[in-house]
């Protein structure tokens, strides 16, 4: 473990590989933590002493009893489920499933109790968070600037002209998930002041300048909050903390003023319209009902694409019309909605037994402050979760004991078991996604029958989660090759994290074949799904319209009208015409 912890810390956050797996930034951290975990699996004798020094003390007893709490309500809901296949392996965007998150849990565990034992693998361990924080950091910096060796830039841009904003994920995928996980690399630093001042010094500089650049107000609420912690709790010279804080007003201060600093103005003028962070307090509200109704088990892990829309408001389609809200973006509220009310138990237990030992650890009490705060605005994925419980697990650690070998004869089989189970898991969850990138890449090419000869390759492999079903149903359709395209939307309505979209894209398809009544089943079956989602009605009443069936088509367009809110003047167009010529037939 002493090796094999911080050699995961540091490529975990790191690894992405476009051009070799389709979910190239998810895939290879996912492939990394199975692999890792299921190694640590086979470590019976020195798991065994860890363990028996994590329970020797009060913090490490309630610490693994949280996370057996936590293994049982992952398994409970995904067995009660509204969608098992999706529980067990995970949506697309981060394959958060129960698979990966029994993994998270037990590498966690693992390393709680080598904490106990080992100190400096601690020590080694937030190195390697410090320096995947410093070249992640780097690397969002040159986004910010414009230099991408990597990654598309339209992908993390947004807006025009002057109001240009960028918003650099560097290799985390979101900008968002990247400055959160740059919260934590940066308190680990500070914890490393005295041992590694080099490496150190160099993270208070770059990451807090990548988190501002970044653009998240989360992470820089985060940042303050933690900063604050950290003062309160070494009280350093008032002196210092002065000069830090002229320093670094001064040097944002220079940025706005430059052209350097265009685009994070833009995102300071996009924020200032937006003081109430988007469509987060109506989601918040929405995702609180929907908890509350599913309270025992919740919907199942990582579900909340499907069975939120039947429950977002009308209020909320009204104010953003075309979102898709893939998660809460909330820690608790997540965990209330995926696990039900004994997984929102167990996460305010998990986030607020190590708060209760903030002062073990200063500077990695702050780092979990910081990134506690910035997860109630954003969601968690696998380097955030991670990371989460890893600082977690440094600062419930007791004191060093000795500890005898132990030799437990009955669980080396199933830690066994389990270790070879996961590693296979971590091969098997890259080999389709390969298949995937090599249909995309025939596709990209026009190559038709290679695309496909690979798909089907890739779905006699798939991975239990979220599919890319309608991703290729519409790629292939573009092609003019209709069966498959037909085919290949028929699926993704079964196994897809968005359904209504499923639905949407199979209308799409079945009109540009022709076939009216599939089309109006479709759409039937996107309003069923999300009742207030604007673009089911308009095309239904686009389509009664064609037919001939106007008092229909009239309620559709009048529906698509009110959700739409205004901000689209082609749907209002739609019901003007219709009404037009039901008055000229009158």
């Amino acid at each position: 473990m002493a090796t094999l912890a911080p050699v995961v810390f540091f490529l975990l956050p790191l690894l992405i590989l476009p051009g070799v797996v389709f979910y190239y930034d998810v895939t290879p951290k996912v492939a990394i933590l199975l692999v890792a975990t299921g190694t640590s699996l086979f470590l019976v004798r020195e798991n065994g002493r860890g363990l028996r020094a994590l329970l020797s003390t009060r913090s490490g007893r309630l610490f693994t009893i949280l996370l057996g709490c936590q293994l049982g309500s992952l398994i409970l809901s995904t067995i009660l489920s509204t969608d098992a296949r999706l529980s067990l392996g995970g949506t697309n965007w981060r394959r958060y499933g129960l698979i990966t998150q029994l993994a998270l849990a037990l590498f966690a565990l693992v390393l709680a109790g080598s904490f106990t034992l080992n100190p400096g693998m601690l020590a080694r361990s937030l190195r390697a968070f410090a320096w995947a924080g410093c070249i992640a950091a780097v690397y969002g910096i040159l986004q910010y600037a414009g230099w991408d060796p990597l990654l598309p830039p339209a992908s993390y841009h947004a807006g025009e002209g002057e109001f240009t904003i960028v918003r650099p994920p560097a290799t985390l995928g979101h900008a968002g998930y990247f400055s959160t996980f740059l919260l934590y690399a940066l308190f680990a630093a500070c914890a490393l002041w005295e041992k590694s001042r080099w490496l150190s010094r160099c993270a208070c500089v770059l990451i807090p300048i990548a988190i501002l650049l970044s653009g998240t107000r989360a992470a820089l609420l985060g940042l303050l909050a933690g900063l604050i912690a950290l003062v309160v709790l070494t009280r350093p010279p008032l002196r210092a903390v002065a000069i830090a804080a002229v320093v670094a007003i001064s040097c944002v201060g220079i940025l706005l003023v430059t052209p350097a600093g265009d685009r994070l103005k833009a995102r300071i003028h996009w924020s200032a319209e937006d003081v109430r962070g988007g469509a987060r307090l109506l989601l918040w509200r929405d995702s609180l009902n929907m908890g509350f109704a599913h309270w025992p088990a919740g919907t199942g892990l990582e579900t909340f694409g499907n069975a939120f829309p039947a429950w977002q408001s009308r209020e909320l389609a009204r104010q953003y019309p075309d979102f898709y809200h893939e998660s809460p973006h909330n820690l608790f509220l997540d965990a209330l909605t995926a696990q039900g009310l004994l997984g929102l138990l167990v996460w305010l237990g998990l986030c607020g037994l190590p708060l209760a030992y903030i002062r073990n650890d200063p500077a990695l009490g702050a780092g979990f402050l910081a990134a506690f705060l910035s997860l109630q605005f954003t969601s968690l994925t696998v380097p955030t979760a991670l990371a989460l419980l890893i600082f977690a697990a440094a600062l419930v650690r007791g004191r060093r004991v000795h500890v005898p070998d132990l030799d437990l004869p009955r669980l080396r089989p199933v830690a066994i078991g389990f270790g070879l189970a996961l590693l296979l898991a971590g091969v098997w969850i890259v080999v389709p996604d390969q298949r995937l990138q090599a249909m995309k890449t025939d596709l990209d090419a026009g190559r038709g029958d290679e695309a496909t000869a690979a798909y089907q390759q890739a779905l006699r492999c798939a991975w239990p989660g979220g599919s890319a079903d309608a991703y290729y149903s519409r790629r292939i359709a573009a092609l003019g090759r209709w069966p498959e395209a037909l085919a290949a939307g028929r699926r993704a309505l079964t196994s897809v994290e968005d359904r209504q979209n499923a639905f949407y894209n199979l209308a799409t398809i079945q009109a540009a074949v022709n076939n009216p009544a599939g089309v109006e089943v479709s759409l039937k079956g996107a309003v069923q799904v999300a009742p207030n989602w604007f673009k089911p009605h308009w095309m239904l009443a686009r389509l009664y319209a064609l037919q001939g069936r106007n008092a229909e088509a009239e309620r559709e367009a009048t529906d698509a009208a009110d959700l739409a809110a205004g901000r689209y003047p082609e749907v209002a167009e739609t019901l003007a015409n219709i009404r037009h010529s039901q008055a000229l037939i009158k």
